[in-house]
């Protein structure tokens, strides 16, 4: 007995409900960030189910520690190239602490 729901479907119900109920809110979050001066910047990796060799990169952006909002962002991508960096900041004019990525 039950429903047959894939874990696909769960997958995707989780990703539209939070593009529904929170992009809004994560884009203000965004630019309240954006407003700081100092921002920390990392990357970690992480394997996708199912596959021994195919790599995606989570990506947290936040606040210095001096500052009154304090603010931590989550960003996933493909990619582990500073690219993602300057396509997430636009154009930012702050400083960003972060490790070294070579291309």
């Amino acid at each position: 007995m039950g429903l047959p729901i894939t874990r696909k479907e769960i997958s995707n119900w989780h990703i539209k409900a939070s593009q529904y109920y929170l992009e809004s809110l994560y884009n203000l979050l965004r630019e309240k960030l954006l407003e700081q001066p100092l921002l920390h910047a990392d990357e970690t990796s992480y394997r996708v189910l199912e596959s021994d060799s195919h790599l995606t990169y989570y990506w947290t952006f936040l606040s210095g520690k001096a500052e009154n909002q304090a603010i931590t962002l989550y960003h996933h991508d493909q990619r582990r190239s500073g690219l993602v960096v300057q396509e997430f900041l636009g154009d930012y004019s702050g400083y960003v602490h972060c490790d070294m990525l070579r291309q």
